[in-house]
């Protein structure tokens, strides 16, 4: 039997996410500070990008760390209507938090598992393959979908050249939404670009009454004729991304501290951490911090990464461990305290730039942080 509101403990009336609760982090574990008042004006930047366009917000992974539900109420507080996550549950968790008067689509679709709570949570599956579309015809809900199209980034979408099969099978039910994605919307001077926005208009034109999406944040700085009725930031909602147009600021919303748990001096020719990858090359001062991979913070930042205190970077110090980071404090003016936090990412260690030297992105590095670092939203005034 087709799983209906009626019979599912999922509500999709909203409630109110705890988004400005201010908690004290305990002193002796690493913290995270998110600003919602930062990431509603990254949206209303990115708005100002595409006056045309409706600015959808992508919030998978727990909105790439920063909260999926405090990051989906507060932008719907502030007109946002449409949201994207990879998963159902994810989908669950954030029509509890916005209501059901907006549009939430799952970007892995739904299979038999996931049927009940796209269902009764009324989340639309994006469909990617031709099966994909079969198996929602079965279900025979009538709630929206999307079609995927794979225009040239060869990961996941329905083949451009099955177009005609899928057309065949939404004779009863058009999508609501026909979508691509861009593989090189950070660089703009990409040939594979502009050949997937033909494509994806040729495809596009077979679904006339279907809404059109192409980009997420690389693809609206690429200008007006990638923004279609739709765009779907991710990245650039809390600040990281490709570099910005001249015409735009966006910040980071989320700094992370972590605290000094230990202080000391090492001599020339003494080793730190597991397999004594580092060796001090003249005297130096270290310190301790409760910050390891265990948290989110990567083990690819062993001998790479730095901290930040007093506005002075720290750089990381042999391997990272489970629950420990070792970093270099003498060019400190003073010495520092145990207690003292340091910054891993925040206005003064850059989301982007600590991500660069770990040779990875900024989406990596929120959307791993771990359940033991203490999350605090807050609002303007807190």
């Amino acid at each position: 039997m087709t799983p209906t509101l009626q019979n599912s403990a999922i509500s999709t009336k909203r409630t109110s996410a705890p988004i400005a609760e201010a908690v004290p982090s305990p002193a002796d574990r690493p913290a995270a500070e998110i600003s919602l008042t930062t990431i509603v004006a990254n949206y209303q930047a990115l708005q100002s990008l595409c006056p045309s366009a409706e600015v959808s917000a992508v919030v998978k992974a727990d909105a790439y760390g920063h909260g999926a539900a405090q990051t989906a109420s507060a932008l719907f507080e502030n007109g946002c209507r449409t949201f994207f996550v990879a998963y159902p549950h994810e989908g669950v968790d954030v029509r509890e938090a916005v209501g059901d008067d907006a549009d939430i689509y799952v970007f892995h679709g739904v299979s038999e598992q996931t049927l009940h709570d796209v269902a009764a949570a009324a989340l639309r599956p994006v469909c990617n393959t031709l099966d994909d579309i079969k198996f929602w015809k079965t279900s025979q809900l009538n709630q929206g979908f999307a079609l995927h199209f794979d225009t040239g980034m060869n990961r996941l979408g329905i083949r451009v050249e099955d177009v005609e099969a899928v057309k065949a099978l939404c004779q009863d039910q058009m999508p609501a939404l026909v979508m691509s994605h861009l593989a090189q919307a950070d660089r703009s001077d990409s040939e594979l670009n502009d050949k997937q926005l033909e494509l994806f208009k040729s495809v596009a034109a077979d679904f006339p009454s279907a809404r059109k999406s192409l980009s997420s944040t690389g693809g609206i700085y690429l200008g007006d004729d990638y923004h279609f009725d739709l765009v779907r930031p991710g990245i650039g909602l809390y600040g990281g991304g490709p570099a910005y147009p001249p015409s735009i600021k966006l910040t980071p919303a989320l700094t992370l501290t972590a605290p000094i748990l230990s202080v000391f001096d090492l001599k020339a020719g003494d080793p730190v951490g597991y397999g004594s990858t580092f060796t001090a090359r003249t005297d130096m001062t270290v310190a301790t911090v409760a910050l390891g991979y265990a948290d989110g913070y990567l083990r690819s930042a062993s001998n790479y990464g730095f901290g930040v205190l007093k506005g002075t970077p720290c750089p990381v110090l042999g391997r990272v461990s489970m629950d420990l980071t070792t970093i270099d404090v003498s060019d400190l003016e003073t010495r520092p305290k145990t207690g003292d936090r340091i910054e891993f990412i925040g206005p003064k260690a850059g989301l982007e730039i600590q991500a660069e030297a770990l040779g990875t992105l900024g989406y990596e590095l929120t959307s791993r942080l771990g359940g033991r670092i203490c999350k605090n939203w807050r609002t303007l005034g807190d």
